[in-house]
């Protein structure tokens, strides 16, 4: 689902944010993406996201070269990507409902379709009685749950993540990365960008740890007693 093969990245003045980089994700897998401040954790996922390009490489997404992609095609490619980030960036002037249902009135989904689609992702959350609340009556979790829903809204088939508990205590991050794998277990890719060393070897997921650029880790880590 996701491939790199052998990815550089670099920027002007010579700085190379990621070097010769290479992994692969299988379909429904979780992996987390690891390395201190300025490894390369959020350029590797800007490339995913199309944000920016490869310098050198290929970045293929379900077999389909990035690099092959005219700028009119991005807009679609997209749809197929939910991004989860540390702060949820929420309208506080809407309701839990229309802060989900944004990127399908953005997408043109029909209104019957939007409803079914922001009530079904509500529930996966656990935060259906909630849609007509305001996110500030919320709790920080609860507002990055409304961020979660809002990204898998669109049932995307790849689910990126960065550092999406930084602002959450142990509890509440135990619970983010919870939902994270049930949706996994029905097929969607996670690839989660962090710091939490200790979260990760709690998952028992697969890690990629990157250092000034390179990929100098991948380990399956066994699951926690």
């Amino acid at each position: 689902m996701i491939r790199f093969e052998q990815v550089y990245k670099r920027y002007g003045g010579g700085h190379e944010a990621l070097a010769g980089v290479s992994f692969e994700l299988v379909a429904g897998e979780f992996a987390f993406l690891t390395g201190h401040s300025g490894a390369g954790k959020s350029s590797l996922l800007r490339l995913i996201l199309l944000l920016e390009r490869a310098t050198q490489g290929q970045v293929l997404i379900n077999g389909r070269s990035l690099s092959r992609l005219h700028r009119s095609q991005v807009p679609h490619y997209r749809r197929n990507l939910g991004v989860v980030l540390q702060s949820h960036h929420l309208l506080l002037d809407r309701s839990v409902y229309d802060n989900v249902a944004l990127p399908l009135l953005v997408s043109g989904y029909r209104p019957r379709a939007i409803g079914r689609r922001v009530r079904a992702a509500l529930d996966k959350v656990g935060l259906l009685e909630r849609g007509a609340d305001n996110p500030l009556q919320l709790s920080s979790g609860e507002q990055q749950r409304v961020g979660i829903a809002r990204a898998v809204v669109h049932t995307p088939r790849i689910l990126l993540a960065d550092e999406p508990t930084g602002n959450l205590d142990p509890e509440l991050s135990a619970e983010i990365m919870a939902l994270f794998s049930a949706f996994s277990d029905i097929g969607v890719t996670v690839l989660v960008a962090t710091h939490d060393v200790g979260l990760v070897g709690a998952m028992g997921k697969r890690q990629l740890c990157l250092n000034s650029g390179r990929l100098v880790g991948d380990h399956r880590h066994a699951p926690a007693a």
